[in-house]
């Protein structure tokens, strides 16, 4: 009892030190000098991690986009993740802002940080950037037992899709965006890695641009055996634009019946359901491995 008041004396006079220095995912550096209790974040990428992290009561506002999980359109809206309201965001009194790095936001950030503000922007790239962005984000929030463990948890979920495709073929697959115009996804996607990782040859990987047009002849004559179109609704079947690709019976995915729907956010959010993205993209293209 007595080396446990000495030590509760200790702390009294001397204070654990909380401040530390971060480096966000575009190279710039923030200060915290202890866990952030008042979050906000603008990317719904990061209030999925967020979440995923056990942060949920500490996150105080959130982007009109943020969706997932159902907890988080319960938050209060600071407007979108390229226009959001620089008063209401200060009102909510955060200790840490979390951005994406799309948009021109430089005065947004730089007005933020001019009020103490921290902020966190975030920029991966592709599915292992993800993975790596959730320890940094883990890192930043005072939360990396808990990273690490999402993190490990995604990387065998990985293992067991690569397991699964191991020796099959790569069949030629096309991701829709849209038939009118037919918008694809192109390399530096992340529609374009998870193709690649699921055991398929993304038909625009040769295309320029990150979201090449495409014309109908240059589809015929790709010839994808799977078509994968990105829904903006959980469990739409998207009957309309299955439709639509019936009168192109050249066309071998059509021929089968091999036009599959996922769910935007699954595969275009750099979020931990991103490996969830990437089992429906394996399944989609190789589904006897998965029977």
């Amino acid at each position: 009892m007595k080396r446990f008041l000495l030590l509760a004396f200790f702390l009294f006079l001397n204070p654990p030190s909380w401040a530390a220095i971060f480096e966000d995912e575009i190279g710039r550096k923030l200060e915290m000098k202890e866990p952030p209790r008042r979050m906000i974040s603008i990317a719904p990428s990061v209030t999925e991690t967020l979440f995923a992290l056990g942060l949920g009561e500490k996150i105080v506002g959130v982007s009109s986009y943020c969706n997932f999980p159902a907890e988080a359109l319960k938050k209060e809206k600071v407007g979108g993740y390229i226009t959001p309201s620089l008063e209401k965001i200060i009102s909510l009194r955060p200790d840490l802002v979390f951005q994406t790095a799309d948009g021109d936001l430089k005065a947004f950030v730089k007005r933020l940080a001019g009020l103490g503000i921290p902020v966190y922007i975030t920029n991966p790239r592709s599915l292992s950037e993800t993975l790596k962005a959730i320890l940094k984000i883990g890192g930043v929030t005072f939360s990396l037992p808990a990273a690490q463990a999402l993190e490990e948890s995604l990387r065998a979920k990985m293992m067991g899709v690569r397991d699964k495709i191991a020796g099959r073929p790569r069949l030629r697959v096309l991701h829709a965006m849209s038939v009118d115009p037919l918008i694809s996804s192109g390399k530096g996607t992340f529609v374009h890695d998870l193709i690649v990782l699921a055991g398929g040859e993304n038909i625009a990987a040769d295309a320029k641009g990150k979201h090449p047009l495409f014309s109908m002849e240059e589809v015929i004559a790709r010839d994808p055996q799977v078509i994968i179109l990105s829904s903006m609704l959980s469990n739409e079947p998207m009957t309309a634009q299955k439709r639509w690709w019936e009168r192109y019976r050249e066309i071998s995915a059509v021929r089968t019946g091999r036009i599959q729907v996922i769910q935007a956010d699954l595969i275009l959010r750099p979020s931990p359901r991103i490996v969830d993205g990437l089992v429906e993209v394996a399944r989609a293209i190789h589904p006897e491995a998965f029977k």
